[in-house]
């Protein structure tokens, strides 16, 4: 089965849209640093659906040869601004410090939560949103997490932990064949590598469940790291683009809430 990503964001949309109605005006901020295509692309989805719940949005920009120090100094203005919820565009341009730029991010406005792992991240509430919806139950499953960053691995991982799932992390350190090996084994795999099309219908077991919250670019295209041909041989199937991503999305304005 292929998941339907966009139906299952459009329904948390719906809900989010009576509840936002009878909430007091929302004010968020999107940070951008550079002028990557993807992010400005992402920052537009989100700003539209951010102004379909009736989110006022700003878009505060740094230019691409910006330093870290520029960042900080940007990022304390927007700090002294009311805002409820802020948002700092990934990936940065190479020579900026994240840590140290997300770290500027008050807690109670980080709703990207990318540097409070006991926050959830709209990523790891976008998974288990696709697993709830689709009546998946991990309890007692071999789950399995490919890639340890920031974006996905870290804090799919740290959700898991919260709910008490036992899971396996493996990423570009570990052995070829132990990797090999537990992927094979998988019941649920969840994959953030930005490697494309690294994870083909071979390598996996009949029936497994495939979340690929992997995103890259292959010939100008947009590509995940689960090849579409495992759709044949799992039980479920995010796809790329349309699977956790528009999820994703939707999810950062229920951490607004």
């Amino acid at each position: 089965m292929i998941a339907d990503g966009k139906n299952i964001a459009q329904q948390i949309e719906e809900k989010l849209l009576s509840e936002f109605a009878h909430a007091p005006l929302k004010k968020v901020c999107f940070v951008l640093f550079g002028n990557d295509p993807a992010s400005i692309q992402f920052i537009k989805i989100k700003t539209n659906i951010a102004e379909r719940l009736g989110i006022k949005v700003d878009l505060v920009t740094g230019p691409q040869n910006m330093i870290t120090d520029q960042a900080l100094g940007l990022m304390d203005e927007v700090n002294k601004k009311d805002y409820d919820g802020i948002v700092v565009q990934l990936p940065l341009p190479r020579q900026l410090d994240v840590d140290a730029i997300l770290s500027e991010i008050p807690e109670d406005k980080d709703i990207d939560a990318l540097h409070n792992l006991n926050k959830t991240a709209p990523v790891a509430r976008a998974v288990f949103e696709i697993l709830d919806f689709y009546n998946i139950d991990l309890d007692g499953k071999d789950v399995l997490v490919i890639g340890n960053g920031r974006l996905v691995g870290k804090p799919v991982a740290a959700e898991l932990s919260q709910r008490g799932i036992k899971y396996q992390v493996i990423d570009k350190n570990t052995d070829e064949t132990a990797m090999n090996e537990k992927i094979k084994s998988a019941d649920v795999i969840i994959s953030g590598t930005g490697v494309p099309h690294m994870i083909k219908p071979e390598m996996i077991k009949e029936g497994v469940v495939l979340i690929d919250a992997g995103t890259s670019e292959q010939s100008g295209v947009l590509v995940g790291d689960i090849d579409p041909a495992c759709g044949t041989k799992a039980s479920l199937l995010t796809p790329v683009p349309g699977g956790v991503g528009p999820v994703t999305v939707v999810s950062l304005f229920a951490n607004l809430l």
